[in-house]
């Protein structure tokens, strides 16, 4: 008697399970409203799209949405300005229609740091081109050689002291390519050259601007080499 009983507890128990419908092919109809929570939004530009058949429909200026489709579907809301919400019913319990209310959030770029400065005039490069200078550092002199023979040994010999005169020669380098960048930046503004950013750089290495010939030039010697180089620079791009 035991056993029959168990058995038909087994079998009522697998009849239930299979008498259990599957809604997830089921069509269901979400009617949904976006919200800023933020201030008030007088046009919402709304998307809903059935990423599972990849169709969509639009939205409402006020918000509101209604779209049909299976349960086991995936729907995503878009609003231009917001992040998208992604919903999914295919494991909640079978209703005919759902009322979501959805609180979009703004999207947030996040990008480097940028710092704008202004184009420097021709007035103030040539400032700047006549302030060149290498900064002072400790060299040996005949007179501080017979005054000092041991302080002129540690200069002319010191590892320290010859990084020190190696550092200086490379801010002098710096400075005047610092300032070549500046005039280069100011004759593509004014169309006399037409380089493109990613040629900057090359640009100045193969100009080779001689340290006199940019401090004591007058602009029109600078321009008229400049676009000379930047023609031959030109042609070997496009050799390239």
């Amino acid at each position: 008697m035991r056993f029959l009983v168990t058995c038909f507890l087994i079998i009522f128990a697998f009849g239930a399970q299979a008498q259990t419908p599957n809604y997830n092919d089921s069509l269901i109809t979400i009617k949904g409203k976006v919200v800023d929570t933020s201030y008030a939004v007088g046009f919402y530009n709304l998307v809903v799209v059935n990423k599972s058949v990849g169709k969509g429909i639009f939205g409402q200026y006020n918000g509101t949405f209604e779209i049909t489709i299976k349960k086991s579907d995936q729907i995503g809301v878009s609003v231009v300005g917001y992040q998208t919400i992604y919903l999914s019913y295919k494991d909640s319990s079978y209703k005919e229609s759902y009322s979501p209310t959805l609180y979009v959030q703004p999207l947030e770029y996040t990008s480097e740091e940028v710092v704008v400065k202004p184009l420097k005039t021709l007035d103030e490069l040539k400032e700047e081109r006549e302030s060149i200078a290498k900064r002072e550092v400790p060299t040996v002199t005949v007179t501080n050689a017979i005054s000092s023979p041991i302080t002129a040994l540690y200069v002319a010999f010191s590892k320290r002291e010859k990084t020190k005169r190696k550092v200086a020669e490379m801010e002098y380098v710096d400075q005047q390519q610092d300032i070549v960048r500046e005039i280069l930046r100011l004759y593509v503004h004014h169309d006399i050259i037409d380089l493109n950013e990613d040629e900057f750089e090359e640009f100045v290495v193969f100009l080779n601007l001689n340290t006199n010939f940019l401090k004591y030039a007058n602009d029109y010697e600078l321009i008229t080499y400049i676009k000379e180089k930047f023609e031959h620079f030109q042609k070997i791009q496009e050799g390239f």
